[in-house]
């Protein structure tokens, strides 16, 4: 589990979320009732794969379309269950993860939109 909570519901205009986690390596990911940013990243150390994934909604506010993040979480390689805890994602995979919501979560809340 993630602790960096920072990014959970922020709701910002769609347009400015794509932009920002594209150019952070995020892409569009799921289903029309799931979807999901998601960065894929790798342990250097044990070269297994992880994603990092923010579940957003997306709504139409005053004819803006509109996302809503969710929780981030950590997917361990290809599995599609989400993690319980941070004993399943090694630690340095934990703190990469959290490093770049933090960097997310500092981009999206530059831009003060109404």
């Amino acid at each position: 589990m993630l602790r960096n909570k920072a990014i959970a519901g922020v709701s910002k205009p769609m347009s400015l979320v794509e932009e920002v986690l594209t150019q952070q390596g995020f892409r569009r990911k799921g289903s029309k009732e799931e979807p999901v940013f998601r960065l894929n990243m790798q342990d250097t150390a044990t070269m297994r794969s992880y994603s990092l994934d923010i579940p957003f909604r997306e709504e139409e506010l005053s004819r803006e379309r509109v996302a809503r993040l969710g929780s981030p979480y950590v997917v361990a390689g290809s599995s599609t269950v989400r993690t319980t805890g941070m004993d399943d994602v090694p630690q340095s995979v934990s703190w990469a993860a959290e490093s770049k919501l933090a960097e997310v979560a500092d981009y999206l809340t530059m831009y003060d939109y109404k």
